[in-house]
Order: C-alpha cells, then sequence, then structure tokens
C-alpha cells in the first residue's frame, strides 16, 4: 500500500511539473545539488534513499541566485559579483548545453570516473534556451572550483523578492532528477535500491576482510 500510494504520489508531482515546464518562456541556466534523503521501505524488505534537492544556483537575467533548502527553513539570496565571475559560471554551464543523459558520454562518464562515489553530493544542470530544455549531470567538484575562485556577497532575499521561475526551475529540476532516478534506461538503476539483509551482509563481510 506505501509503495502504490509513493508511486502515486511522485505521478502527482511529475505531470504538475510538466504541466509547469510548459508555461516556461524565458532563458534560464540552473545547477542543482541534490543528497540522499531520509530512508523508505517500498515493498517486500526493498529500500531506497530518495535523492533530495538541498542547493539550487541560477543564472536568470544577468543574476546569479541561490538558494539554500533546509527541513525547517530555506535561505535565500542573489550573488554580487563582478561581471567575471558571472561570465565564468555561464561560459562553465556553456560546456554543457550540447550534453544531456539521453548521449551516451555522460553515461559512460558516470560509469568510468564513477561519480556517484564523489565525496560531494551529485549535481544536475538544467537549461532553457530557445525553448529547448537540457539537463544531464553536473559534476560537484566544478560548482567548488567555480565557487573558490570567484569572491562574491550573498545579499539576502525573502522568498516572495525571489524570480518567480525559481518555483518552475525547482519542479522541474524534482522532474526530471526523478525521471532519471526510477527510469530502466540509466545506469543509476542498478544502485537505486537495496534490500536490508542484503546491506548488512555485505558490510560483515567487508569488515572480515
Amino acid at each position: 500500500m506505501r509503495f502504490i500510494f509513493s508511486i502515486q504520489l511522485m505521478i502527482l508531482v511529475l505531470s504538475s511539473c510538466k504541466n509547469e515546464l510548459q508555461t516556461i518562456s524565458e532563458d534560464f541556466q540552473a545547477i542543482c545539488l541534490v543528497s540522499n534523503g531520509a530512508e523508505i521501505e517500498l515493498e517486500n524488505g526493498v529500500y531506497m534513499s530518495p535523492p533530495t534537492i538541498h542547493y539550487v544556483l541560477f543564472l536568470y537575467h544577468d543574476t546569479i541566485f541561490q538558494v539554500s533548502i533546509g527541513q525547517k527553513k530555506s535561505v535565500y539570496s542573489y550573488l554580487k559579483t563582478r561581471n567575471h565571475g558571472k561570465d565564468s559560471l555561464e561560459s562553465l554551464m556553456k560546456e554543457y548545453n550540447g550534453t544531456s543523459l539521453k548521449k551516451q558520454v555522460q553515461l559512460m562518464k558516470k560509469m568510468h570516473s564513477n561519480l556517484s562515489s564523489d565525496c560531494g553530493p551529485l549535481g544536475y544542470f538544467l537549461f532553457r534556451k530557445n525553448y529547448n530544455l537540457n539537463f544531464g549531470i553536473f559534476p560537484y567538484r566544478e560548482y567548488t572550483d567555480w565557487n573558490r575562485k570567484y569572491v562574491y556577497k550573498e545579499i539576502p532575499l525573502t522568498i516572495n523578492q525571489l524570480p518567480k521561475i525559481y518555483s518552475t526551475i525547482y519542479h522541474t529540476l524534482n522532474s526530471k532528477q526523478w525521471d532519471y532516478f526510477m527510469s530502466n534506461d540509466y545506469y543509476y538503476k542498478d544502485v537505486r535500491t537495496y534490500r536490508k539483509n542484503q546491506f548488512l551482509f555485505e558490510r560483515r563481510a567487508d569488515s572480515k576482510r
């Protein structure tokens, strides 16, 4: 019953996101960072830790906005930086304009470099350019490299001061990463679920080595 409810909830969320996506009429570029959320049981002892977005950085109308999402409170701001900081971010994200999860390049890169074992959270990018939507994996280390290189000042905002397009960006990112996470077409399907007894057995085996 819980599994059926979870599937129904996801269908509702995804359908609402797709309807909202149709209303996008402006260009933007966005990055989100994802970590595993609280563990849930699907059925018959099968578990998963669903991905949860905890950070969104997006470039909109030549301004960089940032949202840090917490369990109890989210923090909204825009990043005041010199032009070269914004241009550098735009240039970094432009490298991914011709890439998507539907292309074998991203999948092979993930499998060979083992991005899922990175010390940082998993990242995704999302672009809307000329009415074309593009989505794929964004390495966390590239975000941290940019973050260390350019100095900026965080100017606090309220949720009402944030561009309205943020809601669309967030829900589209969430929808797309769930499409990827639950799809049988992608590499991540091999690690998205696990059984408790299998997990404990593997841990005991590792401890004996």
